[in-house]
C-alpha cells in the first residue's frame, strides 16, 4: 500500500517552501518518517514521499548510510540529552535511491505537537565528502556509480599486475592484481577515485568479482598455450562478505577456468579482519581449508594487528609500506621484530613499498621471504610487467620450488652467530643461497671468500673437505637432526654444525654455521687438552670426550668409529650403537660398562682411577673383532647441579681375541640347524612359506612378506589363502593343498594368478609335505613370479602390459585382468566390481599419490591399473552381497580423500575428482551384451563421463 505523507498543518511553525532539505520524524522507535519536503525528495532522487519512505524503510535514521548510522545515532541521542532536546552538525554519508553517494550535515530539535506528540524537526545540508588523502569530485563519484556496469562490460577497467620477487633468488614468485579504470571520456582514474566510492555504495563486490574473473581467464589462456604462470594475489573488500558468498564466488570462478587453487592468493586487509565478523571468519577458514592461501594485507597499519594473528589463521602477512616510507632505525627494529614473530608463528612474510636497494638489502638480511614495490616494477598490464621482468633478467619461479624457498626463508634469522644456507643439487653441485654478515666476516678472518668455500665443497680444490662435509650432510638427512664435526685449518680448530632442513625435487636445503673454537675460551682449553693427549693418539684408534652436563659425546681423534660428529643424547646413542655394532652376547655387558649413571662413581672407586671393558664390535665388512674401551675422568669432584663429574675421556683400540674363563664364556643358545634356518628365512630372496595341517600360515620368509607388502608375520599367521583373498582362483591351490596334506602328493609347477600390491601377477608354485616321525604335520611351499623371471631374462625389454610411470598394469594389462574376472564370474559365479577413477592429476600428484595412495585405500585384494594419463581402474573381487556396498563406499572414500589433498611436499595442489561404478551383476551388462568385456569397459567410461 502506498505510504502517504502527514499533513504539514499538523506541525506548527513550518513553512512549506523551505530552501533546504527538511524532514520530520518520530522521536521513539521505530523513528517513523512523517514528512519530507521537495528538496529532500530531489536530493534522494525520489519522485514522491512513498519512494523516499520505501528507500529508508520508513526509519528516519536510515537516511544515513549504514557505515555511519550507529555513530550518528549515538551522537544525536547524546546531544539531545545534553542540550535540551537539540542537536547540531551530525555528519555522515547517505545514499540516494539511484545509488549516488552524498555527505550531509544534519541538525534538529524536538517539538511537542498536538496531533503526533513529540516529533523531531530536522534540516539536512549537503557538503563535500571527506576522503583520506584525496578529494573526489562529486561528478566523478556519480559517474563511477552510474557507469560501473558499462566499464566492466567494455573492459574500461583493466587489471594491472605488480611483480612479487623471491628475496633469496630474485625470481618472480607472484604478482598482485590491481584494478585500473581507463575511461574513454574522463581518462585514467586512480584507484582512490573509484574504489572508496564503490565500497560506500556497496558495489565493490562487482569490481572484485570482475578482477578475479579476468585473472582466471588470463591464467587459463597461458596454461592452454603451455606458457609459465605465477600465482596471482587478488584483493577482497570487507564489504564483499556482506554482499555475496565469497567462498562460492571464488571457487565457482576458479573451477570454471580449471585453475589450480595454488595459483590464487586471497588478500584481505587488516581493517577487514579487525571487525572479527563471524561471516568473514567462516569464509576465511573455508577458503583456507580448501587449499587457498590467505594473505593479510597492510599488516601493521591498524590498531589490532596482534589480535588478528590471534583470532585468524593466515599464511602470509604483507608489511604495510609505511614502515619503509619512514626508513629509520626504529622502523628497522619494528620490521625485524615483526618478521621474527611471524616466523615463530609459521607465517610467511612479504614487504611492500620496496623502493630502493637499501630497502631490498635490509629485507634480505633479516630473512623477509618476498618483496614488492617500485624497485622491482610498477603495476602494468600483463605484457608490460612480463617484459619488464624479462628485461631485468629475472626468471619465473617454477611452481614446484615455492615450498622449498619458503622453508629456506623461514630458516633465516637475525643472529650474532654465523649462518648460511646451501642448496645441494641432484648432480652433487652445491652453492650458497644465503650468508649473513657474521658468516662472511668470520670466513674472511680465516682468509676465505664464499666462492672459495663453494670451490672446496665442489671438489675443485680440497676434495677431503668436500667428502667430509657431504658425509655429515648424509648423516643429518638420515637422522633428521643437527650434526657437527671438527677439522683443523691452518692450525685452527673449526667446528662445523649443519642440518638438512628440506629435501625436495632431488635437492637438499642445508643450514650451516661454523665456529673457530681455537679463538674461544673453550678452544684454549681444548688446545691445552690436545697437548696432554697427543701421546694417546698413537695408542688408541678412537678418542672421545663425554660431557655429562651437556649430554654429548664429542670425537677428539677418530680412526674407524662409525660416527665422527658430536652426538647429542648419550643414552640414546649408546643403545643405538650397541644394537647395531656390538655382538649380541656381549651387548648387555657393554651397556652396563657405559652406563652414564654409574660410570663416574665406578671410576672414582677403581684402584687406578679408570675402568676398562672388552667386547666384540662389528667392522664395516660385517666381521666382529675384540675391542678394549678405557674411561677416565678429566675433572675431580662432582658438580652441584648434576652430581656427575663434568667430563670423561674414553679411548678404544682393537685387541687380540679375548681369553675368557670357562665360567664367564657365554653359551651358544642355538644349534647349527637353527642358525642356518634363521639365516635362510631372513636373507633368501625366494618366496618360501609354511602352513599347518589345516592350511593356515605358520610363517614365511622375509622376501615373501616384502613381496606382498606385509610388515611382519603377524599379518598372515593363522590365516588361509581364502582369508587373505589374494588368488583370482582359490580352488586350484586349495584342492592341491588338500591332496598334498591327505596323500603326500608333491605339488609342482602349478600356475596361478594372485594380487600383489594392487596388480595381478602370474606365479608358479611348488609345495612339499612336512613330516614328523612319519606323519604329515603341514606343508612347505615356494613360488616364483613369471613377470620377475621374464624381466630378468629380458631386462632390456619393457612389458607390454605394464605402465612405465606407476608400475601398474596399463590399458592392455587391465583388459586382460578384466577378462579373467569376467570368466571367473561366468564359470564360478564369483562377482566383482569395476571402479573407474579420473582426476585432474598433474604429473607430480600422479607420481606421489597415484599407485601408493590407491593401493592403500583400495585394499590389498584389489587390482589397480592406469588406463591413461589421469584415469585409473580398480577391479575388486567380492565374496558377499555386503561387498557391493563396500566397493561403492571405497569409490566415494577415494574421491573424498583425494579431493581433500591440498599439499604435496609442502606445495599447494588442487585435485578434482570423479568416479564410475559397474558391478558384475549389473542388469545393463547382461541385457545388452551378455557380459562382453569391451561393453563393460565402455559402460564404465560412459558413466564416468556423465558423472563429470
Amino acid at each position: 500500500m502506498k505510504q502517504k505523507m502527514k499533513d504539514l498543518g499538523d506541525f506548527p511553525g513550518i513553512a512549506e517552501n523551505l530552501p533546504c532539505c527538511f524532514y520530520i520524524t518520530q522521536t521513539k522507535e521505530p523513528f517513523g518518517l512523517l514528512y519530507a519536503n521537495e528538496e529532500m525528495l530531489r536530493l534522494f532522487d525520489c519522485r514522491d514521499f512513498d519512494e523516499l519512505y520505501r528507500h529508508v524503510d520508513g526509519d528516519a535514521f536510515h537516511v544515513i548510510a549504514m557505515d555511519d548510522r550507529a555513530r550518528v545515532k549515538q551522537e544525536i541521542v547524546h546531544e539531545l540529552a545534553e542540550r535540551n532536546d537539540r542537536f547540531d552538525h551530525a555528519r555522515g554519508h547517505l545514499f540516494t535511491r539511484t545509488s549516488r553517494i552524498r555527505y550531509a550535515d544534519v541538525s534538529g530539535r524536538i517539538v511537542e505537537t498536538q496531533a503526533h506528540g513529540k516529533v523531531c524537526y530536522c534540516t539536512l545540508q549537503e557538503i563535500d565528502i571527506p576522503l583520506p588523502g584525496v578529494t573526489v569530485d562529486r561528478d566523478i563519484r556519480d559517474y563511477v556509480i552510474s557507469h560501473l556496469d558499462e566499464a566492466i562490460e567494455n573492459h574500461w577497467i583493466q587489471v594491472y599486475y605488480q611483480p612479487i620477487i623471491r628475496t633469496l633468488t630474485g625470481e618472480l614468485c607472484g604478482m598482485e592484481a590491481l584494478a585500473r579504470w581507463v575511461d574513454p571520456q574522463i581518462g585514467f582514474l586512480a584507484p582512490a577515485s573509484f574504489i572508496p566510492v564503490l565500497e560506500q555504495v556497496r558495489l565493490i563486490h562487482q569490481l572484485d568479482a570482475y578482477v578475479l574473473e579476468e585473472v582466471c581467464h588470463m591464467l587459463r589462456q597461458r596454461l592452454n598455450h603451455d606458457l609459465p604462470i605465477t600465482p596471482i594475489s587478488f584483493n577482497l573488500s570487507r564489504y564483499d562478505f556482506d554482499m555475496v558468498d565469497v567462498f562460492h564466488l571464488v571457487e565457482k570462478t576458479r573451477a570454471a577456468y580449471q585453475i589450480p587453487r595454488d595459483a590464487l592468493y586471497v588478500e584481505i586487509t587488516e581493517s577487514a579482519l579487525a571487525e572479527n565478523d563471524d561471516a568473514i571468519h567462516r569464509a576465511i577458514d573455508r577458503l583456507r581449508d580448501e587449499g587457498y592461501e590467505i594473505w593479510l594485507d597492510d599488516f601493521g597499519s591498524g590498531y589490532s594487528s596482534l589480535n588478528i594473528l590471534k583470532d585468524y589463521t593466515v599464511d602470509l602477512i604483507k608489511l604495510d609500506m609505511g614502515f619503509l616510507r619512514n626508513f629509520t632505525e626504529k622502523s628497522r627494529s619494528i620490521i625485524s621484530s615483526v618478521i621474527a614473530m611471524a616466523k615463530d608463528l609459521g607465517i610467511k612474510t612479504l614487504a611492500e613499498g620496496v623502493e630502493t636497494q637499501e630497502h631490498a638489502e635490509f629485507l634480505a638480511s633479516i630473512g623477509c621471504g618476498r618483496q614488492q614495490g617500485y624497485y622491482y616494477g610498477k603495476p602494468q598490464p600483463l605484457v608490460g610487467t612480463l617484459a619488464h621482468i624479462e628485461a631485468e633478467g629475472r626468471e619465473i619461479e617454477p611452481r614446484k620450488w615455492c615450498h622449498y624457498y619458503d622453508v629456506a626463508s623461514m630458516a633465516i634469522r637475525e643472529t650474532n652467530q654465523t649462518s648460511a644456507l646451501f642448496d645441494l643439487h641432484e648432480d652433487g653441485y652445491l652453492h650458497y643461497l644465503y650468508t649473513n654478515q657474521v658468516y662472511r666476516e668470520q670466513l674472511h678472518a680465516l682468509g676465505y671468500r664464499c666462492r672459495d668455500v663453494e670451490g672446496f665443497l665442489n671438489r675443485k680444490a680440497r676434495p677431503e673437505i668436500s667428502a667430509t662435509f657431504r658425509h655429515y650432510v648424509n648423516r643429518s638427512l638420515q637422522s633428521g637432526s643437527p650434526e657437527s664435526f671438527c677439522y683443523i685449518d691452518g692450525g685452527d680448530y673449526i667446528r662445523i654444525r649443519l642440518r638438512v632442513i628440506c629435501e625436495m625435487n632431488h635437492h637438499l636445503l642445508i643450514h650451516m654455521g661454523f665456529e673457530n673454537i681455537s679463538r674461544s675460551d673453550a678452544g684454549e682449553q681444548l688446545v691445552k687438552l690436545d697437548d696432554n693427549l697427543r701421546y694417546l693418539y698413537t695408542m688408541f684408534e678412537n678418542i672421545s670426550l663425554v660431557d655429562f652436563q651437556r649430554d654429548t659425546i664429542e670425537p677428539i681423534y677418530v680412526h674407524d668409529a662409525p660416527t665422527r660428529e658430536t652426538v647429542h643424547g648419550i643414552r640414546r646413542y649408546l643403545q643405538s650403537f650397541a644394537q647395531e655394532y656390538v655382538y649380541e652376547p656381549d651387548r648387555q655387558g657393554y651397556l652396563d660398562f657405559c652406563n652414564p649413571d654409574t660410570a663416574a662413581a665406578r671410576i672414582q672407586k677403581s684402584r687406578y682411577s679408570r675402568i676398562a671393558h672388552c667386547c666384540r664390535v662389528r667392522d664395516p665388512h660385517g666381521n666382529y673383532h675384540w675391542r678394549e674401551c678405557v674411561a677416565v675422568l678429566l675433572q675431580n669432584g662432582l658438580t652441584e647441579r648434576s652430581g656427575h663429574t663434568s667430563l670423561m675421556l674414553t679411548a678404544e683400540k682393537t685387541i687380540e681375541e679375548q681369553i675368557l674363563l670357562p665360567a664367564s664364556r657365554t653359551p651358544e643358545q642355538c644349534t647349527l640347524d637353527a642358525l642356518l634356518w634363521q639365516s635362510l628365512t631372513h636373507h633368501t630372496r625366494f618366496y618360501y612359506f609354511w602352513k599347518d595341517k589345516n592350511r593356515r600360515f605358520l610363517g614365511a620368509t622375509k622376501a615373501f612378506l616384502k613381496f606382498y607388502g606385509f610388515d611382519s608375520e603377524a599379518d598372515i599367521l593363522g590365516k588361509t589363502d581364502e582369508d587373505m583373498n589374494w588368488h583370482l582362483d582359490n580352488n586350484t591351490y586349495r584342492l592341491d593343498e588338500i591332496a598334498l596334506l591327505q596323500t603326500g602328493k608333491i605339488v609342482e609347477n602349478v600356475k596361478g594368478t594372485c594380487i600383489i600390491r594392487g596388480v595381478l601377477r602370474h606365479i608358479t608354485c611348488y609345495k612339499w609335505p612336512l613330516y614328523r616321525e612319519g606323519e604329515i604335520i603341514g606343508l612347505l611351499g615356494v613360488f616364483f613370479e613369471a613377470e620377475d623371471l621374464y624381466s630378468k631374462i629380458n631386462q632390456s625389454l619393457v612389458s607390454p602390459y605394464d605402465d612405465p610411470v606407476t608400475g601398474l598394469h596399463n590399458r592392455q594389462g587391465f583388459l586382460g585382468d578384466l577378462i579373467g574376472y569376467q570368466e571367473a564370474y561366468a564359470v564360478d559365479q564369483q562377482p566383482y566390481a569395476l571402479i573407474l577413477l579420473e582426476s585432474c592429476f598433474d604429473e607430480q600428484i600422479q607420481k606421489t599419490y597415484g599407485p601408493s595412495f590407491l593401493r592403500t585405500h583400495a585394499g590389498k585384494d584389489a587390482v589397480i591399473s592406469r588406463l591413461r594419463h589421469t584415469t585409473f581402474a580398480i577391479l575388486r573381487r567380492e565374496t558377499s552381497s555386503e561387498d557391493r556396498t563396500a566397493s561403492k563406499a571405497i569409490a566415494r572414500d577415494l574421491q573424498q580423500r583425494l579431493q581433500s589433498i591440498h599439499q604435496i611436499d609442502g606445495n599447494p595442489v588442487t585435485i578434482t575428482f570423479r568416479y564410475s561404478f559397474v558391478h558384475a551383476t549389473d542388469p545393463a551388462i547382461h541385457k545388452t551384451a551378455n557380459g562382453n568385456v569391451s561393453y563393460i569397459y565402455r559402460l564404465a567410461l560412459e558413466r564416468l563421463s556423465h558423472n563429470g
